[in-house]
């Protein structure tokens, strides 16, 4: 082989190396969905005991990697779906007020949404089916509560419940999951 030859052959292989580096990766950002669960988690306070009776709960098994699904994209997978199917109940329906509603504060509530909007705008590219399936059923349950006059706030009070649970354990066991350099 000429050492012109061989000179295209590395620099080939350079480029090539160079295209697989700079490939995006679509991982949300770790910080980002820190803050996001803070100010969930200072919405209001503990979950109240007489909504224990609505039976709302989010399926522990959602955030369970199967062998079909590597750990990283499934749980960046459940995060995004859970944040948009929220986002949903929260265009969709407004929060009850007064007497038997909800009391969360409301500047907090205005910046959870804004950060909410942007993790799931920006990273369209966790979209998945499958894990909008799995989590398809707990939203019609968190919607049928909703939509009962009587209940509607113990609706509001599981999501945010679960939510809550979906973010810090997904920040927790899979915390290599994030983007944690990058800043948003």
């Amino acid at each position: 082989m000429r050492p012109s030859s061989v000179l295209f052959i590395f620099l080939l292989l350079c480029c090539l190396q160079m295209m697989l580096v700079s490939m995006p990766t679509c991982r949300l950002p770790g910080k980002v969905v820190q803050n996001t669960h803070n100010l969930l988690r200072d919405l209001g306070g503990a979950f109240p005991d007489h909504c224990q009776k609505h039976k709302i709960h989010f399926p522990d098994s959602a955030l369970s990697a199967s062998a079909s699904h590597s750990q990283c994209p499934w749980t960046s997978a459940v995060v995004y779906e859970s944040l948009q199917g929220a986002g949903l109940m929260f265009e969709e329906y407004e929060l009850p007020e007064g007497e038997g509603g909800v009391t969360w504060d409301e500047q907090k509530l205005d910046h959870y949404l804004n950060l909410q909007y942007r993790l799931v705008e920006d990273h369209l590219c966790l979209n998945n089916t499958e894990a909008a399936g799995v989590l398809s059923s707990y939203f019609r349950n968190v919607q049928d509560v909703v939509e009962q006059q009587d209940s509607a706030a113990c609706g509001w009070q599981a999501l945010r419940r679960d939510l809550l649970w979906v973010l810090k354990s997904s920040l927790r066991k899979h915390h290599n999951c994030f983007n944690w350099t990058r800043t948003h």
